[in-house]
């Protein structure tokens, strides 16, 4: 069962009663996984998958026992390798036009549209088409969640702010909706992958100023280009650069360029010498940092970033998601 499993890529959903109390049994023993009820897969297989791969392999099952199905939300983001956060996929969401089929059926959450998505194949499941899908979680989930996907979403399909903020505004009468015209004002594309996104987020929602992401510098060295993941300027005119350290720089063989660990760090402290020469402050932050919030705002504080006089209005203020 679970061989032909792994060529379909996607999980076992035994119908023979029989089949199911063995597999509950190995379930017990831990030496099966069941990810949603009656969904399996060994456990060895299981551990060998990525997070993104873990998400795929689930919808491509449901996808499977539901012929026709369409991904949407946070599913279909997945779907679209826009985030592969394990926590948001706790229900699979699906879009249906029949209002009396919309709700909450065990691990399936089916969201009523009033007309048909429009609609694209992806890996052979049906979702709904991007915009749509980005609409879709900003105005569903959480600030953070929602920030790092329609930002990742505008960076790899190559389009703008302007564009999603467009197809938002064109939506009306459609709840959360004044959430995702927030959130569409201020997604970050040019933030490089994930982590800085959701970096972005938290310190937005900590409500500290929109700091200009990726900006370049020129060393006073050898003229050279130094990129800052973020920047502010003070109201006294000064600028702070945000550095985001994350552990990929320093085990991902493509970020270190031929070089090693060590040839990472030394040309982190040769850049930020570089940006002090400048007269430009440099604050380090981490990923522990970010999740943690508060180390974040103790670094923030102490480097002086400037606060968001209207951060108090925003939207998602005690929002509570029920996406996950």
């Amino acid at each position: 069962m679970f061989r032909e499993c792994r060529k379909r890529r996607q999980l076992a959903h035994p119908t023979d009663p029989k089949d199911r109390r063995a597999l509950q049994r190995r379930v017990r023993k831990g030496t099966v996984i069941m990810p949603h009820k009656g969904l399996y897969l060994d456990a060895e297989k299981w551990a060998a998958l990525s997070y993104s791969e873990r998400i795929i392999w689930m919808l491509r099952s449901v996808c499977q026992l539901y012929p026709g199905a369409v991904l949407c939300g946070p599913s279909a983001a997945a779907a679209y390798g826009l985030t592969s956060v394990w926590k948001i996929q706790k229900y699979v969401h699906i879009a249906v036009v029949n209002r009396s089929k919309a709700g909450r059926h065990g691990f399936i959450i089916a969201r009523y549209y009033k007309n048909p998505p429009a609609t694209c194949k992806i890996d052979g499941m049906l979702v709904t088409d991007l915009f749509q899908t980005l609409m879709d979680c900003a105005r569903t989930l959480d600030f953070i969640n929602a920030f790092e996907i329609c930002s990742t979403g505008l960076r790899r399909f190559k389009s703008t702010v302007k564009t999603l903020m467009d197809y938002v505004g064109g939506t009306t009468r459609l709840w959360g909706i004044i959430r995702a015209r927030f959130l569409a004002e201020r997604v970050e594309p040019l933030c490089e992958n994930g982590g800085e996104a959701v970096a972005l987020a938290t310190i937005l929602e900590l409500g500290y100023a929109r700091p200009r992401a990726q900006v370049v510098f020129i060393s006073p060295l050898d003229g050279g280009e130094i990129r800052g993941d973020f920047c502010w300027k003070r109201a006294d005119g000064t600028l702070i650069v945000g550095e985001l350290d994350g552990r990929w720089k320093y085990e991902n063989p493509a970020m270190m360029h031929g070089g090693d660990a060590c040839d990472v760090i030394l040309n982190e402290k040769d850049r930020e010498s570089e940006l002090n020469m400048l007269r430009i402050s440099v604050v380090r932050f981490q990923m522990k940092h970010v999740w943690a919030k508060e180390p974040l705002k103790e670094r923030l504080e102490v480097a002086q970033v400037p606060h968001d006089p209207e951060a108090w209005r925003s939207p998602f203020k005690g929002f509570r998601c029920v996406a996950y």
